[in-house]
C-alpha cells in the first residue's frame, strides 16, 4: 500500500475514534510531515483523500478543519445507520409516531408518491435521526401494513430500518429511485431538526423495491449544514449514435 494511503487510513481511524471533533483545526501539513517523517507531497495526497472522502475541508488562509457535515454517496443504497457506522459516527433515532394511516386525497396532494402503493392503507414510521446526538434528518417512512407492523417490534432508536428489514425480516431492499430538492422547513420540520422555520432543508423522496414490488416510500428532510450528497458521474460514448451522455449512479 502506498505511503500516503497508509497515513490516510491512520488519520481516518483517529477521526473515527473522535480524536478531533467536528469543526476542530486539523494538524498542519508541516506538523504531519514531522510526525510521519515524510515529504510534503505524501502528506498532501493523504489530506486530499480525506477531503475527497468528506472528513476534512481546506479553508484558504485558515487551515484544514474537520468537517461538520456528513457526506452520503448516491451510488449506493444504504440507510442512515449504515452510513454513520461506516464513518465511525454514533447513530440513534427518536420515534415520533407509528401508525396505520389511510391514503386519502389530502395526503396524496401533500405526498403524491404514495399513490405508487396502489392501496388505501400504509404503515407510517415518523422519526428524527441523529448523529452523535445532533438532529440530522426528519423522516416519514411508509411501508406496507404487514411489514410496518413487524418493523416496530424492534428497537428503532438504536437500529436502522433497512437493517431490521433485511436481517430480521429477511426482506432485501434491492434498488430504489430517489429525488433530491431544496425547500423551506415547515414548522414541524424546523422543530424536529432544531432550526428556524422557513430555513432551507434538503428534501429526499425515495421509492424502494424488493423483488420488483414497492415496499417503501419515504420523505426525508435533512439539515443542509450537516449533510451533503455526492454523485459519481461517468462520461460515456453512446455506440448507437456516437453521442455523449452523462450517466448518474
Amino acid at each position: 500500500m502506498p505511503l500516503h494511503s497508509q497515513i490516510k487510513l491512520e488519520l481516518e481511524t483517529q477521526l473515527k475514534d473522535g480524536r478531533w471533533k467536528a469543526g476542530d483545526l486539523f494538524p498542519t501539513d508541516k506538523q504531519l510531515m514531522e510526525q510521519y517523517n515524510v515529504s510534503s507531497t505524501t502528506v498532501r495526497r493523504a489530506i486530499y483523500e480525506l477531503v475527497k472522502d468528506g472528513w476534512l475541508v481546506r479553508r484558504s488562509g485558515k487551515g484544514t478543519f474537520v468537517r461538520k457535515d456528513m457526506v452520503e454517496d448516491l451510488n449506493r443504497l444504504t440507510g442512515f445507520f449504515e452510513e454513520m457506522e461506516a464513518k465511525g459516527i454514533k447513530a440513534s433515532a427518536q420515534v415520533l409516531k407509528t401508525e396505520i394511516i389511510t391514503i386519502d386525497d389530502d395526503l396524496l396532494q401533500e405526498m403524491p408518491l404514495l399513490a405508487e402503493f396502489k392501496t388505501s392503507k400504509v404503515y407510517l414510521i415518523r422519526k428524527i435521526q441523529k448523529a452523535n446526538g445532533e438532529h440530522i434528518t426528519f423522516n416519514n417512512n411508509f411501508w406496507p401494513v404487514e411489514i410496518g407492523l413487524e418493523i416496530v417490534k424492534y428497537d428503532l432508536t438504536q437500529k436502522g430500518i433497512y437493517d431490521i428489514v433485511q436481517n430480521e425480516l429477511g426482506i432485501i431492499v434491492e434498488n430504489a429511485y430517489q429525488t433530491i430538492s431544496a425547500a423551506e422547513a415547515t414548522e414541524e420540520e424546523a422543530k424536529a431538526l432544531e432550526i428556524k422555520e422557513n430555513s432551507p432543508v434538503l428534501v429526499m423522496e425515495r421509492i424502494a423495491y424488493s423483488r420488483g414490488k414497492i415496499i417503501e416510500v419515504s420523505f426525508n428532510s435533512y439539515r443542509p449544514d450537516s449533510y451533503r450528497y455526492r454523485v459519481a458521474l461517468n462520461r460515456e460514448s453512446d455506440k448507437n449514435n456516437g453521442g455523449i451522455f452523462i450517466k448518474s449512479y
